[in-house]
């Protein structure tokens, strides 16, 4: 990341979103997607509701995909490995963030 960034420029000033558009969105306030939720006349979801989403059904499990963080060495999401913020080691393949669809969903498809 660097300085400057924000949603429209996602590793600074030098990078535009149209330049990756297969990533998610970053650097979004909460103010910036409540506005949008309230323009498409939905709500962002409570802090039980994302949880609850992002379990896939799995009650109890450590990680949303079960209790290992690497099952049989593979990766099944883009996390931070190393120092924060000084180091990622990038294990998982991808620095920062990643195009969307790189890892399996969970157990309700998200």
């Amino acid at each position: 990341m660097g300085d400057g960034a924000d949603w429209r420029h996602p590793h600074g000033p030098g990078c535009t979103y149209k330049e990756m558009p297969d990533h998610p969105v970053v650097h979004l306030s909460w103010e910036d997607a409540n506005s949008y939720c309230e323009w498409k006349g939905t709500r962002l979801p409570t802090e039980a509701e994302f949880e609850y989403a992002a379990r896939g059904g799995l009650e109890g499990a450590r990680y949303a995909w079960g209790d290992e963080l690497t099952p049989g060495g593979k990766h099944l999401a883009n996390l931070w490995q190393g120092t924060f913020p000084q180091q990622d080691r990038v294990l998982d393949g991808f620095g920062s963030h990643g195009p969307v669809k790189q890892f399996p969903p969970n157990g309700y498809g998200l």
